[in-house]
């Protein structure tokens, strides 16, 4: 019969192991040539760096990958946030009933965007990596019907195209982090 160490043993050794993999991988200290290997797995890697190294959050003293996967949701929600604070302007603006509705709907998918990713942050900070992940990506997904509105006849140009490309490429730098810190 195996004595209650031996059991102990069997099941303590496999955790330790488990542990010490997740922290030399979470516990990666950040620096710029870290960000810049980081970088590299996205679709647009000068951005990514210049977004990174910009925000004063990402190289606090104790600022590993996990702190990092914090901080591309806090971006993510800053610039979905901006679109939010600018969208009411936009639509005084607007006087053409289609570019109003279209705007409507709009205001609506980035304040969906911007609960959604305030779920993100409150999933990532109880250690729901894949729970998070989803949701930033459904996020970006929702905002697509606002950029589809516009292809839509009669097609014109959103007046916050730009504030969506922003939005998607920082979804991509968080998916990017997530992917690392998952494994």
């Amino acid at each position: 019969m195996a004595s209650p160490i031996n059991c102990l043993s069997i099941l303590v050794i496999p955790l330790l192991v488990t542990s010490l993999f997740y922290q030399v991988s979470v516990g990666q200290k950040l620096d710029d040539a870290y960000l810049r290997s980081l970088c590299q797995k996205t679709t647009d890697h000068d951005f990514c760096f210049n977004t990174l190294k910009a925000d004063p959050r990402t190289f606090k003293a104790s600022a590993d990958l996990n702190h990092l996967g914090l901080v591309t949701i806090a971006i993510l929600i800053d610039t979905v946030q901006v679109e939010v604070d600018e969208i009411p302007g936009i639509l005084k603006k607007l006087g053409d009933r289609v570019d109003k509705s279209r705007m409507e709907n709009c205001q609506y998918d980035y304040n969906s965007a911007l609960k959604i990713l305030r779920d993100a942050y409150a999933a990532f900070s109880t250690q729901n990596y894949n729970g998070a992940k989803s949701l930033i990506i459904n996020a970006g997904n929702g905002l697509a019907g606002c950029d589809q509105s516009y292809k839509d006849p009669p097609a014109r140009t959103s007046p916050i195209a730009d504030a969506l490309t922003k939005v998607l490429k920082k979804r991509d730098i968080a998916v990017v982090v997530f992917d690392t810190i998952i494994g």
